[in-house]
């Protein structure tokens, strides 16, 4: 038979209070982080050099595994930089995509103003079509205001009848195409302008971009 162990109430007592410290004293210890150095050296220990204490950080369990990660005390002034910075390293790749797509795709200047000079005529084709259109649309509208003008509300007779269903229609539905066209017209105009503008500095760039391919000639 074997013998019970007894545990006296008091003994009991501080056995938990023991128990409870111990825990206690694991729960509280100092948590493991890992940082990576300028170098790229990867550090673990319980406490972050300050040189370190600006960068992210992770925050690891007592079996080395990451559970958390502890954001680095970085100031405003810092984020921002580090923001502008972002942005101008994006636009120098940008940059360097549209300096490599420039140089495969033409020779020399010339065949980017021959380009150039393509595709500002195929906008103009567009715009003397809608132009022409735009043009016998004016004359409708006028016809369509003259027959209005015997009617309300355009006539100032006061025994005027009222303008007629009809005609009504037509004159709104042309006043409306009119409007359409004159946007069609300003927007191909403004589009001449931006193309002109993009083959204007794509012309300046390829220019920079051969003359740094050039051998610099001795003193």
């Amino acid at each position: 038979m074997i013998p019970t162990l007894r545990i006296r109430p008091p003994l009991l007592l501080i056995l938990t209070a023991l128990c409870a410290v111990l825990v206690s004293g694991l729960l509280q210890a100092s948590p493991t982080y890992r940082w990576v150095d300028d170098e790229g050296v990867v550090h673990y220990g319980d406490r972050i050099p300050p040189e370190y204490a600006d960068q992210r950080s992770d925050v690891l369990n007592r079996h080395g595994v990451a559970v958390g990660t502890r954001e680095g005390a970085r100031s405003e002034a810092a984020r921002e930089a580090e923001a502008r910075e972002a942005e101008a390293r994006a636009e120098r790749m940008a940059q360097q995509r549209r300096d490599r797509v420039l140089l495969d795709t033409y020779l020399s200047v010339e065949e980017i103003r021959m380009l150039r000079d393509r595709r500002l005529e195929m906008l103009q084709a567009q715009l003397d079509v809608t132009a022409s259109t735009l043009e016998r649309l004016y004359q409708q509208l006028h016809t369509l205001e003259t027959l209005a003008a015997e009617y309300r509300p355009y006539s100032d007779d006061p025994e005027a009848e009222r303008i007629p269903d009809d005609l009504a229609r037509d004159l709104a539905t042309v006043q409306g195409a009119v409007l359409d066209y004159e946007r069609t017209i300003e927007q191909g105009r403004e589009e001449q302008r931006r193309l002109m503008d993009r083959f204007e500095a794509d012309i300046l760039r390829f220019e920079q971009l051969q003359a740094e391919r050039q051998p610099r000639q001795p003193d």
